[in-house]
């Protein structure tokens, strides 16, 4: 029982610092790396929460777009591509088109549900066309499994993540802490099995 006290105060203490502290937004900062701001040959939008069936996109998936139009205005490559549900993919469309992008300029993946699934689309979408360095646009948590799968099947990945600040409310970073958790989890696991 005596061993327990200490476990306990050790919990308590992680807790706090997950909570009261920004480690969760560091960690996030940390996972996401530097980005990556080069001319490429296409800016890849990954799918991230989808859309509800009126069209409206999730908060993640709608910061996501929103940062691959940015580079897409500022001429870093010539093609924009969205990934994701086929709803997600429809409203990022009809949202890019809205804010100045040409039809002509947008490519869509195909509706794909994991990250493994959105890389082979991708593959089969853009290594035809020569399009093999990429800015990945993704939130900074995704950036390491969704690189090493673009990564594994050929492309030369510039990670570009969406925001590096992260919440402030204790809840929110103790949700962030979370998923980092899960995330560095998975992220092992592809490791130590081979397959990103």
């Amino acid at each position: 029982m005596r061993g327990l006290r200490p476990l306990g105060l050790v919990a308590l203490l992680l807790f706090a610092a997950a909570a009261f502290t920004p480690l969760a937004n560091r960690l996030n900062v940390w996972m996401a790396g530097v980005a990556r701001l080069e001319p490429a040959d296409a800016i890849v939008i990954l799918g991230r929460g989808g859309a509800d069936t009126d069209g409206v996109l999730a908060n993640r998936s709608l910061r996501r777009v929103l940062h691959g139009i940015g580079l897409y205005r500022d001429a870093l490559a010539p093609w924009l591509v969205l990934s994701g549900s086929a709803e997600e993919i429809q409203a990022r469309t009809t949202l890019a088109q809205g804010l100045g992008v040409p039809a002509a300029a947008i490519l869509s993946a195909g509706s794909a549900h994991t990250t493994r699934e959105e890389a082979d689309q991708l593959r089969r979408l853009l290594l035809p066309r020569g399009s093999r360095r990429v800015l990945l646009v993704a939130d900074p948590i995704d950036i390491p499994r969704a690189r090493a799968a673009m990564e594994r099947v050929g492309f030369n990945v510039l990670p570009v993540p969406t925001t590096a600040t992260g919440p402030s409310q204790p809840e929110a970073r103790l949700g962030l802490l979370r998923d980092i958790v899960i995330e560095l989890a998975g992220l092992t696991y592809y490791r130590l099995t081979g397959t990103p």
